[in-house]
Formats: structure tokens, C-alpha cells, sequence
């Protein structure tokens, strides 16, 4: 489905659509492990990965920006991150309805500080698991792309 009869059909302005491409086609580029397959936007979740006949892959984006003047304070970064991702895992039961193969949830940030941040701002307890199959951290800037089994 194109962007502009994908934008008529959920009337969502163009920008996020758009933007929304980009991040996943850039992070196709980046992540060597992606599986090949059709790419379909879709709402939810943002993107559905058609791999062949019987796997499907939904794909969810979401932006991590902060404000710069909390980030003094030790783990800021990381507890508004799991905010983020126990926001997006009221969602995920929602997507689990179209009963999908995985999940994915693709965090990206545009700050290269950011990224830096939170991973020096790891707590030394990791009790928290998403639901997500597959969780990453998205560093626009660099093109890093650091997986769950690294954050969690």
C-alpha cells in the first residue's frame, strides 16, 4: 500500500507516516539479522514483516526523548525507558489479537547522548522482561542498535 492511500485510509497526517518509513527502512539497513520479507505498514502495530506463508512479524516504533535537565539524576534515563515499554506492553495485547508470529518493539532515539545515557545508567538489578519477542534501543545518530538481551 503506498503512503498516501495508507495516509487517506487512517487520515493520519503524511510527516508520521513518513517518518515512520524512514526509521524502518533505516533500521532494515542497519540491523543485518532482519528477515527478509514484505514490509506492510499497518496501525497496529506500525509495520507487519510478511516473512513467507506461515511467519508474520509485528513491528512497533516508538520515540525515547527526555528531558535534558533530569538527566542528572541516576537512573532517570532507564525508569523513563521502562515506562515507554510498559507503556507499549498495554499495547502489545491488543496486537496479539491478529496473532502474529513475534513482536518487535523498535525504541529510537535522535539523541547520540541518550543512548550513552542509558547505558551507563543501567541498574545493577535487571528484574524487568518485556513481553516483546524482540526489544531494541535505536540510536538514529549512530545507527546503533542494541537488543533486549543487552539492555535487560
Amino acid at each position: 500500500m503506498t503512503c498516501r492511500k495508507y495516509r487517506n485510509k487512517l487520515k493520519m497526517p503524511v510527516d508520521k507516516i513518513s517518518e515512520e518509513w524512514v526509521v524502518m527502512r533505516y533500521f532494515r539497513e542497519k540491523y543485518k539479522l532482519f528477515p527478509k520479507g514484505k514490509l506492510v505498514k499497518s496501525e497496529s502495530p506500525d509495520f507487519v514483516l510478511q516473512v513467507n506463508r506461515k511467519k508474520r512479524i509485528g513491528i512497533e516504533l516508538t520515540r525515547f526523548d527526555y528531558l535534558a535537565n533530569e538527566a542528572g539524576s541516576r537512573n532517570v534515563l532507564f525508569q523513563q525507558l521502562m515506562y515507554l515499554i510498559r507503556q507499549k506492553e498495554d499495547k502489545l495485547r491488543i496486537y496479539q489479537k491478529k496473532l502474529l508470529n513475534e513482536y518487535w518493539l523498535i525504541i529510537s532515539t535522535e539523541s547520540p547522548e541518550i543512548f550513552t545515557e542509558v547505558m551507563n545508567n543501567l541498574p545493577d538489578s535487571r528484574v524487568f522482561t518485556p513481553s516483546y519477542d524482540k526489544v531494541f534501543l535505536f540510536d538514529l545518530f549512530s545507527g546503533r542498535i542494541t537488543e533486549k538481551h543487552e539492555l535487560f
